[in-house]
């Protein structure tokens, strides 16, 4: 399956965010847009996904596919877990089918067990951070689309962060992005501002 974004542009209160993009996304493929903030990342993302219809341009799905709708594992950058909830219950919310031993199980790669049963409050930002990696491979998806992935990460949290999509990632393809490209050299970079 191929996903084209074609002459994508996107405009907010007259101002033009993104002009004439285009990008071809396959499977088995691992993207990272990368620029400075307000740069239009973040609206392509959320074009690719659907949840923004452009102001100009299209999006189509070439190929193979067995459902009228595509599912994404999705990372959002401003975060999306509910603070008085613990780890275990944010993952399971994303995808009520997975077996709580298997949340745990995947939990434990990146954070001790005593505090996963904790509020998510009580985390630390790169803590939570790593509950939401867990959360957005945990759905059942098409395609991956994460974010900022890195963001609050030390080396170590990046390394096996990085292992974790090379581990979990399979055939689908893999749409990120980040300021910076320092930790992106597993992917093909597309420069955007």
């Amino acid at each position: 399956m191929t996903i084209v974004l074609e002459g994508i542009t996107q405009e907010y209160d007259g101002k033009v965010v993104i002009e004439n993009f285009n990008l071809n996304i396959e499977d088995k493929r691992i993207y990272a847009l990368v620029g400075p903030e307000g740069c239009g990342k973040s609206t392509i993302l959320k074009v690719f996904m659907g949840t923004l219809k452009p102001t100009k341009g299209e999006v189509h799905r070439m190929g193979d596919y067995k459902y009228p709708t595509l599912h994404t594992g999705y990372l959002s950058q401003e975060g999306q877990l509910n603070p008085k909830k613990n780890a275990i219950w944010n993952v399971k919310k994303a995808y009520w089918r997975i077996s709580k031993g298997m949340i745990i199980e995947e939990l434990l790669k990146f954070i001790p067990e005593e505090k996963i049963k904790l509020p998510v409050s009580e985390l630390s930002d790169s803590e939570k951070r790593l509950v939401e990696i867990v959360r957005a491979f945990m759905v059942p998806a098409d395609f991956m689309v994460l974010d900022e992935p890195f963001m609050f990460l030390d080396d170590e949290q990046r390394g096996k962060v990085r292992e974790y999509i090379d581990n979990n990632i399979g055939s689908r393809p893999l749409i990120m992005a980040s300021r910076d490209e320092t930790y992106f050299d597993f992917a093909r970079i597309i420069h955007l501002g």
